[in-house]
């Protein structure tokens, strides 16, 4: 009569080892009810029937899983973990955190490799640098800052990036992912808007900066994205009507499913509105049209209507705002009249900018 085999026990993840580490870290069951496996060791399908729980206890007694996991714990990247079960015999909720485990790879089962790890750190401070905008040169002696700082870090050990590569890693490696990300999302809409400007930039060079705004099944919300830039010489209104019809046909976007272009009022671009809603026409569809910049309007007509009354008002504030940004004594002097009249009166006069007429009224109460 065939003897009865030991079946896997769910209790055993709740385990542990003799490194007092939760088995659940690496310990999976297997693909019948009598076998285990361990995904640091990524081995396949273990038995458990004969031996039970002293079979798990075997293999990670093994010194390759042990080195695996060393290797593990020393270099992945960690986030704690809280699962819950209620099969508990008080029939109460039970709830346990174990050790951080890995939450990097898309396969939760399989670590990721020393060489995917030091990857993957590189991409993180590439993001970093793009996000806060930091220098690339600063990246040249990252390296030896890391290592000095994190010793004992195989990763940082295998740490490499400097000004060219980091370049190289966000313009050719992070760019086409993200810009794929952004059109896949795009497609999915049905109506998007293209908001663009061109000015010199600081490198004295004619810059046509685009972005898409749409709703986004994603996030749930309407989001504004950074499409691309387009280094330009003369920026005529079909030079510019050529640019967006190429990089929509590039990137498989449907010019129909352009609602309307965010712009500002110079003439150009209201030229440019019209080629765009006549090649719209050409394949059936149209430009939603409301008019101009209404904020331009609403600037420069608060703008005229300031400088007719012969007030001043502008010219009064920024003056007022330098005699006392130039001279350190006069700060203090306001700061100290200040706390004597009101200790939560604010310490500081706002700056007013000429491009920014409506905040005027900001910049008077502050100083009432």
């Amino acid at each position: 009569m065939p003897r009865k085999l030991t079946k896997f026990n769910t209790d055993w993840l709740h385990r542990l080892d003799s490194n007092n580490d939760s088995v659940n870290i690496w310990l999976k069951q297997g693909s019948t009810p009598t076998t285990f496996k361990c995904s640091l060791c990524q081995t396949g399908d273990l038995c458990c029937g004969n031996q039970g729980w002293r079979a798990i206890e075997q293999h990670m007694n093994i010194n390759r899983h042990k080195e695996i996991l060393r290797q593990w714990k020393q270099n992945a990247k960690f986030r704690l973990t809280n699962q819950t079960r209620s099969d508990s015999p008080d029939s109460s909720t039970f709830t346990f955190t174990s050790i951080p485990v890995l939450d990097t790879n898309t396969n939760k089962n399989k670590p990721l490799t020393l060489d995917d790890q030091v990857t993957k750190a590189e991409i993180l401070w590439s993001l970093k640098v793009a996000e806060k905008g930091l220098s690339y040169k600063l990246c040249d002696e990252l390296n030896e800052l890391f290592s000095s700082m994190f010793p004992d870090s195989s990763i940082v050990g295998n740490f490499s990036i400097q000004a060219d590569k980091m370049s190289y890693v966000i313009s050719h490696g992070l760019g086409p992912y993200f810009k794929k990300k952004l059109i896949d999302d795009v497609k999915k809409v049905d109506k998007f808007v293209l908001i663009f400007d061109e000015q010199t930039n600081n490198q004295n060079k004619k810059q046509l900066d685009m972005l898409l705004r749409y709703w986004s099944n994603e996030k749930q919300s309407v989001v504004n994205r950074f499409y691309k830039s387009v280094i330009l010489g003369h920026a005529y209104a079909k030079t510019i009507r050529d640019i967006i019809i190429e990089s929509f046909t590039t990137d498989g976007l449907n010019l129909n499913k352009l609602l309307m272009l965010g712009r500002d009022n110079p003439n150009i671009n209201i030229s440019l509105e019209n080629l765009i809603d006549v090649e719209m026409k050409k394949q059936g569809g149209c430009l939603l049209t409301i008019g101009s910049c209404n904020i331009h309007i609403v600037h420069n007509a608060f703008k005229n209507g300031i400088l007719s009354s012969k007030w001043y008002v502008d010219s009064f504030c920024l003056d007022l705002y330098s005699w006392f940004k130039c001279s350190p004594a006069r700060q203090e002097d306001y700061k100290n009249v200040s706390e004597d009249i009101d200790s939560v009166m604010e310490k500081a006069i706002l700056y007013f900018s000429i491009t920014r007429w409506v905040l005027l009224g900001k910049v008077i109460d502050r100083i009432l």
